[in-house]
């Protein structure tokens, strides 16, 4: 059984920009000092790697309880990378303006992920508003 997602021809938003926020991670976290690139940095990567894998599976699951389950999980994980990144900037690791634009992907991303989740649970309670 090969599971397709409802659009198969195109991928929600947050999938792509989640791609977008795994690559620019992985871009910077090379960058860390060593002896953080393998215990801050990598957590810092299976964070943004997890969200976007939490997005695919909600695409790809037709139970809206389960997309919300899994959107939840992408949520959490977005708010627990804006904490860390705020302490890779403090760290100096970062620049402020590498913070703010990262801050604001995760962000968009978060609302995003949030209006999908609502959308499943009105589709789920049977209202439409």
């Amino acid at each position: 059984m090969n599971p397709t997602p409802a659009k198969a021809t195109s991928r929600p938003p947050l999938f792509t920009l989640l791609s977008e926020v795994v690559g620019w991670t992985m871009d910077r976290t090379s960058d860390f000092p060593k002896s953080q690139r393998f215990t801050f940095g990598q957590r810092l990567d299976s964070l943004a790697l997890d969200a976007l894998q939490g997005t695919v599976k909600a695409i790809y699951t037709g139970e809206a309880p389960i997309k919300q389950e899994c959107l939840s999980a992408v949520i959490l994980c977005l708010e627990q990378s804006v904490v860390l990144w705020r302490l890779a900037q403090d760290r100096r690791w970062i620049s402020q303006q590498q913070l703010l634009y990262i801050a604001s992907r995760l962000e968009e991303a978060g609302r995003m992920a949030n209006g999908w989740r609502q959308q499943q649970a009105r589709r789920q309670s049977g209202t439409t508003a």
